[in-house]
């Protein structure tokens, strides 16, 4: 949305809603490329997202690892081990490596000591820090849009809670997609007399995949999480544009820590902690810059699309 030059405002979980909407202006007419960055750079500033991504990445650590818990223990019902831990290398695969490696250790870890009461307690703690993270994210979100949340606790704690479960069933059909893919692909490959056409298909099309189910996520965090009546829109320009960079800066980072990082010689024993979180911060300003990205483009489509009205028009503030 259109922002006056003004100090940087100071969002925790969405406050401020109220001195941000008294800086609207209506969108004008026509498509300026540089008038788009322009107001996307004045949005990102004036929203602190550098800010607001680091108190995220606390949320992130608390909901992430329940989160790991939750679907290894889940995946293990209907996968084996070994695809588990295949699945768990395509999904870190944009992380640096020394973090990948910290990833699969607690992998590692989680298969060996599965049973059924650590698959109850693991729901249990998944489900709790995914509340506290989505409820964060919903804060964060509701402020970059201009949103004034209006619905109850107990309504965002049980958005929290669907949302949680629905992307571990993603991540668990992803992991069997490892084990069908192959075999239906290479029983239909032999039977049309394709060769090894399917292996070279296969090796682009399951990263592709990942890609996919990478921005899937993202637009369900965008629609359901803040406070908005906007349509589901799978493969949003924000979801796209945001992961694309979450790319970039893990790429970017893992070189970072592979040639100059001199995290453990600062931090010691604790240098792979602060990297761990460094990057979560680092993945949290792509997320939301992806949701930055959405608004500023409903506001430039708001007259042409009634999606993009939705979205760009915030909720009236409740009565004093």
């Amino acid at each position: 949305m259109v922002v006056t030059a003004q100090p940087r405002l100071t969002p925790l979980l969405g406050g401020g809603a109220d001195e941000r909407a008294r800086t609207v202006e209506p969108a004008r007419t026509g498509w300026g490329p540089i008038r788009f960055v322009r107001q996307l750079a004045r949005a990102v500033y004036d929203d602190n997202i550098d800010d607001v991504g680091a108190m995220m990445a606390y949320y992130a650590v608390l909901a992430l690892f329940p989160m790991l818990v939750f679907v290894v223990t889940i995946a293990l019902l209907v996968i084996d081990p070994a695809t588990v831990h295949q699945g768990v290398l395509i999904a870190t695969s944009a992380m640096p490596e020394s973090l990948r490696v910290m990833i699969s250790q607690q992998v590692t870890a989680l298969i060996e000591h599965a049973d059924a009461g650590f698959a109850i307690g693991g729901a249990l703690f998944a489900l709790w820090g995914a509340s506290r993270g989505a409820a964060a994210l919903c804060g964060a979100l509701n402020g970059i849009l201009g949103k004034q949340e209006t619905r109850g606790f107990f309504h965002r704690q049980a958005t929290a809670i669907a949302l949680t479960f629905a992307v571990a069933l993603l991540i668990v059909l992803a992991l069997g997609l490892l084990v069908v893919g192959p075999l239906l692909g290479h029983y239909v490959a032999d039977r049309l007399g394709l060769g090894d056409a399917f292996d070279l298909a296969w090796g682009i099309g399951h990263w592709i995949g990942a890609g996919m189910l990478v921005m899937l996520v993202w637009a369900l965090l965008y629609k359901f999480l803040p406070n908005t009546d906007a349509p589901l829109r799978v493969f949003t320009p924000g979801a796209f544009v945001g992961v694309m960079l979450w790319l970039g800066i893990s790429y970017l980072f893992g070189l970072y820590l592979a040639q100059v990082s001199s995290y453990e010689t600062t931090y010691g024993a604790l240098g792979g902690a602060i990297a761990f979180l460094t990057w979560l911060w680092l993945s949290n300003i792509a997320l939301l810059f992806g949701a930055e990205f959405n608004d500023v483009l409903a506001d430039f489509r708001k007259d042409r699309s009634a999606a993009a009205a939705l979205l760009a028009d915030e909720h009236e503030q409740p009565p004093a």
